[in-house]
């Protein structure tokens, strides 16, 4: 059921006005927001005037499964390979089939939101993200680009990235298992999280220019002809008194991955990413969402590190994906896409790397993994030190990623091959929650937070406001680095 609420909005807007009786020096302790007690949440309670926009608002499916489905017998992707392991030979065919099989529900949420019923389709959100989606598609922020990550496409300006997940019938299972009916007393044990044989999680990514007076055309060669949503969101959303509005996004990413033990038993899972493709054949916006590639593994063995760099084993790029999607990849050519983040400024002892790979599908979903002692995850999700008193070299080069070396001892713990039963943190009582970072770093941390004691600090993903200058808040709660000051 949609609904929204005067908490709602309150834990989302303590804006400017609200924060100026924050010192900087406190910031790091106070609570500027507070998750409210209300898991089935859909929006943040900022709904847009029916003058702006008068189409349907997001409607959470959370009706889960509470029985397993029978198991899938001969699944399509699987039936493309010949039903055994993914290579770098037949992972065309393998997403493909991936594609074509979620194709009737995608391209009638692409295409056709007026009459998009996720409920019907058998599609389901997670629990506890309501006070950070926006009402019109119930989409969250998940990132922010400019034209130095993507330096050959013709981009024109800053953009932001909102993104939307649903899981299938078989996926949501899990959401079941964990969180049961009421999703307010999680059951966190590792069996609870693990996906049954052929789940499936998709997850959009909209991406909408950080210019006001320059929403459409803003990346000719890109977004030509892709199919645009209606957000309600402010923008920039680093500008703490930028007003709400309705605006176009584009979608441009679509990721589909799927449990495989059967085709990837080093991992269980195959990532596939979609982009937008203006030049492809096809007859609608979802027709031009060609492959970037697929990930069924990290290939610890490979050191991207070395001149040449070996070639990869458990990752294929489309050759004839576009070539702006490809500017995005990760270390090695590791598959990430343009919504990903896998290049960052980091700090190697005392050397800045700028936009440096760091990352991949896999390697960012490795540490997906909650101490229930702690509330929290024990590693960030790119390769990264703890570190709350970075080095005064830190500061001269700005807002880096404290990293160890690439290719080294420690980065590699990011570039591993295990199942979704091995925490990434063994001996720590973490347990670990089978590749799903939604559980590890968007619900299990909202519902801490919603339901814990008084007086923790922000959530990374609530992404607070500075109360001097604006920006978003001015440290990464997993490594202790300072994030990038944007006012």
């Amino acid at each position: 059921m949609f609904k929204h609420s005067a908490p709602a909005a309150f834990a989302l807007l303590l804006t400017c006005s609200a924060l100026q009786s924050v010192s900087a020096d406190t910031f790091k302790s106070e609570l500027l927001f507070s998750v409210p007690k209300e898991p089935f949440l859909a929006n943040n309670g900022q709904i847009p005037p029916s003058d702006k926009y008068n189409g349907p608002l997001f409607k959470l499916s959370h009706a889960w499964p509470n029985q397993p489905l029978p198991p899938l017998a001969d699944p399509p992707w699987r039936k493309a390979i010949g039903g055994g392991l993914i290579n770098q030979k037949n992972a065309a065919a393998y997403v493909a089939a991936l594609k074509e099989y979620v194709g009737t529900n995608a391209r009638k949420l692409f295409l056709d939101y007026s009459n998009w019923d996720a409920a019907k389709a058998h599609w389901y959100n997670e629990p506890w993200l309501g006070s950070i989606r926006e009402s019109i598609h119930g989409t969250y922020p998940a990132g922010n680009f400019d034209d130095q990550s993507f330096p050959n496409s013709g981009l024109k300006v800053t953009f932001d990235t909102h993104v939307l997940t649903y899981y299938d019938e078989r996926a949501a299972y899990s959401l079941y298992k964990v969180w049961k009916a009421d999703a307010m007393n999680p059951e966190i044990k590792t069996e609870n999280f693990q996906f049954d044989e052929g789940s499936v999680i998709v997850k959009a990514a909209i991406f909408v220019s950080d210019d006001p007076k320059q929403q459409s055309d803003w990346w000719p060669e890109v977004t030509q002809g892709a199919a645009q949503w209606p957000l309600y969101v402010a923008i920039p959303e680093s500008k703490c008194d930028a007003p709400t509005a309705v605006v176009n996004g584009y979608v441009i990413q679509f990721d589909i991955i799927v449990k495989d033990s059967v085709a990837a038993p080093k991992t269980g899972w195959v990532f596939a990413t979609l982009v937008y493709d203006a030049n492809a054949p096809g007859g609608d916006a979802w027709d031009k969402m060609v492959p970037l590639g697929a990930q069924w593994g990290n290939d610890p063995d490979v050191n991207s590190s070395l001149v040449p760099p070996p070639p990869l084993k458990e990752n294929w790029i489309n050759p004839v994906a576009p070539f702006y999607a490809t500017e995005t990849l990760g270390w090695g050519g590791r598959l990430s896409g343009p919504n990903d983040g896998a290049r960052n400024d980091i700090l190697v002892g005392d050397k800045a790397i700028l936009k440096a790979p760091d990352s991949s599908c896999m390697s960012c979903h490795s540490p997906a993994e909650w101490q229930p002692a702690k509330h929290e995850m024990l590693s960030f999700l790119l390769p990264s030190f703890q570190n709350d008193n970075p080095p005064p070299s830190f500061k001269a080069y700005g807002p880096f990623i404290i990293s160890p070396a690439p290719g080294s001892h420690d980065w590699f713990r990011w570039f591993q091959d295990r199942l979704g039963t091995e925490p990434f943190d063994p001996n720590t009582g973490s347990i670990a929650t089978d590749f799903d970072m939604v559980f590890a770093f968007k619900s299990l941390p909202m519902w801490w937070n919603a339901t814990g004691p008084a007086g923790q600090a922000p959530l990374f993903a609530t992404r607070p406001f500075h109360a001097k200058t604006g920006a978003p808040k001015m440290y990464n709660e997993y490594t202790g680095a300072p994030l990038r000051n944007r006012n």
